[in-house]
């Protein structure tokens, strides 16, 4: 088994001067900007990822991410069973969910390991309407083996940079109702949010600061 990354990479603090790993309202004072915080996020275990926007060429890596998801996982996630789908389905919805561009219609954050490159946990803001619409859907997913590590929550606190860019001004986010976990994941941010509950579904509406 690869070792752990424990020690800061040099430029894990570059982009918030010596604040490598800020605290949630530190991280909020940058949610309007157009530069991100520090692209490394340490776990609680004390591993660093990478953080980056998708790219097309990270569809191998999504499918890879697909196939080590939980059922649970998979089902949280899509809102469906997606766990027979056919390999061309899966490819070619590994290849449109890469193919955003970060500024129109959709883009996300990853979470890469840098041990071996592998995407632990993608954050995706998706816009249903035009390109201007200011609402876009929010969804996040984590690897189960990092479940609990705090990955969720630097994920969700680096959208802020990317909704700026997209010109997102709320975001929607579709929750299972006993999904607890996820709830007050969103909740954590500390910004405004209104809530309602139907069909075993919670939605949150989250107003992003300017």
């Amino acid at each position: 088994m690869a070792p752990v990354v424990t020690q800061v990479p040099a430029e894990a603090g570059r982009s918030l001067g010596n604040a490598v790993l800020p605290d949630a309202a530190a991280y909020r004072a940058y949610w309007g900007r157009r530069y991100p915080p520090s692209p490394w996020l340490q776990t609680r275990q004390g591993l660093w990822l990478h953080t980056r926007l998708i790219r097309p060429t990270d569809a191998p890596g999504l499918l890879d991410l697909f196939e080590k998801l939980s059922p649970e996982s998979r089902r949280r996630r899509f809102h469906a069973d997606v766990d027979h789908l056919s390999e061309e389905a899966k490819q070619e919805g590994a290849a449109r969910l890469a193919g955003v561009d970060n500024r129109t219609i959709g883009g996300a954050v990853l979470a890469v390991d840098p041990r071996d490159q592998a995407i632990v946990g993608v954050a995706r803001l998706a816009r249903n309407g035009t390109p201007d619409d200011p609402e876009a859907e929010v969804a996040i997913v984590v690897r189960d083996d990092f479940h609990g590590q705090g990955v969720g929550y630097g994920l969700l606190l680096r959208l802020g940079p990317l909704a700026a860019q997209m010109g997102v001004r709320s975001m929607l986010a579709v929750i299972d109702a006993d999904n607890y976990a996820a709830i007050s994941l969103f909740r954590s941010l500390g910004l405004p949010t209104k809530s309602s509950t139907s069909q075993a579904e919670t939605i949150l509406r989250i107003t992003l600061p300017p």
